[in-house]
This record gives structure tokens, C-alpha cells and sequence, in this order.
């Protein structure tokens, strides 16, 4: 049976690199990108102890020509892309607002509201072409409602869930869906670096979120790839425009 082709991008570590090996799992074929080559190169192994049809592709997805690079490779080596989970993205540290930086703001900016828009558009390109495929965007709990401390990163999240329902709309007639996956807090080396941070700095947010699943629970990305895995599959095909929270209740 033929498989289907899958784009993965931030695969080097957290809900990417778990999500791939997931997709690897299901049977997809995977061209793996991050800009992180070491970590990268571990989840290609990872994936790899699965079955041999899958690549890793060095790639900042804030660079419009490294994307066309990506999506060339995959184009070139299987003719098709199925499913594209846009997933690079960074925080920030936690600042109150007047004392965030153009540093904060260009580097967020970069990875993940240009990373997100470059991704949709060279992969679009593709699907609009061959009238089929699903790209699944990773926002995030705090694209959904503000999130203190955190004000460039939750602009850029709120960000990539308009494009991503823009894009819905524009590219439903040629039967391309776009959704959008909005996590919550997950343990990943990303968020455990921001979470050392506050505490070594003490930093408290103003209006502390407390998830209903238990005081501050985190999830574990084992809780959220069967999203992708789903969201990834037939079973979603009535589903484009969607904002899908996996958060354990943080944004209610």
C-alpha cells in the first residue's frame, strides 16, 4: 500500500518529535524539519525504529527560501504532500508587558508567526495544486485567550488561529482543510526552561491559569499526539477551520 506523506516541522524535540513517531506509527512517510540538527537527528532515529521512509530536512521555517528548499525535497522525492503538521514555534521568557524587548518580539515573531505563514504558503501552493491535503497549524491555549506575561507569544498565537481559519476558508474549494491545534501547557525542554526561569526569577503572573484537570497540571505530550494522529487521518475530513483545544481545560 502506498503511504501517505507527511511534512513535520519543529520535530526535534517535544510535541513535534512525539508526534512524529506517532505519524511514523500510523504509516505515514515523514520529511522531518527543525532548525535544531542534533535533536532533529534523533527523532529521524526515533522514527526510523518504526520503518525507513523518513527524512530530515535542516530547516528554519522563519526563512521563506529554506521552506521552498523543504517542501522541493518533499515534492521531488514522493510527488505529493498529504498532511502538514506547521509546527515550529518558541516562547519567550516572562516579561510584564513595558519590559518586553525587539529582541523578544523579532524572535517570536520569526519562529512562530513567519515560520506558520511560510509553511502554509509553500505547502498550500502544493495542495492547491493537487486539489487535496490537510495542514494542521500549532497554536496554542494562549491563542485563545490572553496568557500573562507571555504578550509577544500569545499575539503571534492568536496570529496563527486567524490565518488558520482565513486560510480554511480561502482553500476549501479545491478540498484542502486547515485547522489548528491549540496545546496547553505540556512538559517539554521548552517550557521546563521557561518554567526554571520564573522560578529562579520569581516571576508571578498577575492571574495564575490553574487548569481544571488538578492545581497547574501539565500534560504529557503522550496526551495530545493522538490529536495529531486523528487530526492526521480520514476520520477528521469534515473538519477545516477548527481551533482544537488540548489543554486540560485552561481555557474555560
Amino acid at each position: 500500500m502506498e503511504r501517505k506523506i507527511a511534512i513535520v516541522s519543529g520535530a526535534a524535540t517535544g510535541i513535534g518529535r512525539a508526534s512524529a513517531v506517532r505519524l511514523a506509527e500510523d504509516g505515514f512517510a515523514l520529511v522531518l524539519a527543525d532548525w535544531n540538527e542534533a535533536e532533529g537527528e534523533t527523532t529521524l532515529g526515533l522514527c526510523r525504529e518504526v520503518h525507513e521512509d523518513v527524512d530530515f530536512v535542516l530547516t528554519d521555517m522563519g526563512k521563506e527560501a529554506e521552506v521552498k528548499k523543504l517542501v522541493a525535497f518533499t515534492m521531488d522525492k514522493y510527488g505529493k504532500i498529504d498532511f502538514f503538521f506547521n509546527n515550529q514555534g518558541v516562547l519567550h521568557m516572562p516579561r510584564d508587558f513595558d519590559e518586553l524587548t525587539e529582541d523578544d518580539m523579532d524572535y517570536v515573531l520569526h519562529s512562530n508567526f513567519k515560520a506558520c505563514f511560510f509553511g502554509m504558503k509553500h505547502v498550500l501552493k502544493v495542495m492547491k495544486e493537487q486539489r487535496f491535503g490537510h495542514i494542521l497549524n500549532t497554536g496554542s491555549s494562549s491563542g485563545i485567550r490572553p496568557e500573562t506575561g507571555f504578550g509577544v507569544y500569545s499575539a503571534t498565537k492568536h496570529g496563527v488561529v486567524g490565518m488558520s481559519k482565513v486560510a480554511a476558508m480561502e482553500y476549501a474549494r479545491y478540498d484542502v482543510r486547515v485547522n489548528c491545534l491549540c496545546p496547553g501547557g505540556f512538559i517539554t525542554p521548552m517550557t521546563m526552561k521557561v518554567g526554571m526561569f520564573m522560578q529562579e526569577h520569581q516571576y508571578q503572573q498577575p492571574k495564575p491559569s490553574v487548569a481544571l484537570l488538578g492545581p497547574a497540571k501539565m500534560g504529557d505530550t503522550s496526551e495530545i499526539v493522538g490529536m495529531v494522529s486523528l487530526m492526521a487521518s480520514e476520520d477528521s475530513s469534515y473538519m477545516t477551520g477548527s481551533v482544537i483545544s488540548v489543554d486540560g481545560g485552561n481555557t474555560l
